[in-house]
């Protein structure tokens, strides 16, 4: 549970920032020129990064209730295999 919470607070984190800099930068809402805006581009950059490898782990950390959420959904019920 604990490993969870700490993916859930850095996914939620890293989103946030990357959110908030993407439209700073989209909407130019950067002061100080070209360094400053090369410093948020970092932060946004590298906050997708956090963002992709706490997602790949929460899909990792989850794959087997997403395997047996998509059988139920799909309507798969441990079904022995036929052999035809």
């Amino acid at each position: 549970m604990k490993k969870n919470y700490g993916l859930d607070w850095l996914l939620f984190i890293s989103g946030l920032i990357c959110i908030v800099t993407g439209l700073m930068l989209d909407f130019h809402l950067i002061s100080g020129g070209r360094e400053a805006r090369l410093f948020y581009r970092n932060i946004h950059i590298y906050s997708g990064y956090f963002m992709a490898v706490g997602l790949l782990l929460h899909l990792f950390w989850h794959k087997g209730w997403i395997s047996m959420a998509t059988k139920k959904i799909l309507g798969h019920k441990n079904a022995p295999a036929s052999n035809h």
